[in-house]
């Protein structure tokens, strides 16, 4: 059996759609989403991520910032959180290069700017990176609508300012929860992609870990 072209080392058992040749198990777990450009289509990808999805238990930050939120939270913002992902899809859809982290550090930059705005000192905290920019104005551009008083026609009530930051908070912890610590990674998007799949036939249902 030929040899992996990465290590030059192991025997060369798997194709990797990325590289379009063979390379070995050790190579494709440890430097897939690192430095190989996995697609979601990738049956080794998707394996890994089922794998880790089962070992995977919440960071205990992650759980405590959402221990304030009450039981009707998600009920309550459903049309919102459901309207935020489908942008962030849309956003991915139009940039394929966007990355997990790249939508995760969005939703820190926007909670960063409503802190500033509740504290009724504004300051927009924009992201450095263009890819990221693109998709900062476009949430941000939801959330302006969303926090406007005539907005009555889609929303119960006008979206107050402490509650835009409980749900980018909500937002930004569910990403990091549903996505891994690689570069690369695209398994919060993949999931969001999923999700947007499903809502035409079952738009109850939701593979989405919430913390």
């Amino acid at each position: 059996m030929a040899r992996c072209p990465l290590c030059s080392e192991r025997p060369a058992k798997r194709f990797c759609p990325a590289k379009n040749v063979r390379i070995c198990p050790v190579c494709c777990g440890s430097r897939r989403e690192v430095d190989i450009d996995c697609p979601s289509s990738c049956h080794f990808l998707q394996a890994g991520r089922a794998y880790e999805n089962d070992q995977r238990v919440p960071e205990p930050q992650l759980a405590e910032a959402v221990q304030h939120l009450d039981k009707g939270f998600i009920y309550r913002h459903t049309p919102i959180l459901n309207t935020v992902c489908q942008s962030i899809h849309h956003e991915r859809i139009e940039s394929p290069w966007l990355v997990d982290t790249d939508a995760i550090e969005v939703l820190k930059n926007l909670a960063a700017t409503m802190k500033t705005l509740s504290s009724g000192i504004y300051y927009e905290s924009l992201p450095e990176s263009g890819i990221r920019g693109s998709l900062y104005r476009r949430l941000k551009g939801l959330f302006d609508e969303f926090m406007k008083p005539d907005t009555h026609g889609r929303l119960e009530e006008t979206l107050k300012v402490s509650e835009a930051l409980d749900i980018l908070n909500f937002l930004t912890i569910t990403a990091t929860v549903n996505s891994n610590s690689r570069p690369r990674s695209r398994q919060y998007l993949d999931t969001l992609a999923e999700m947007a799949g499903e809502a035409a036939e079952q738009p109850q249902r939701s593979s989405l870990i919430v913390p």
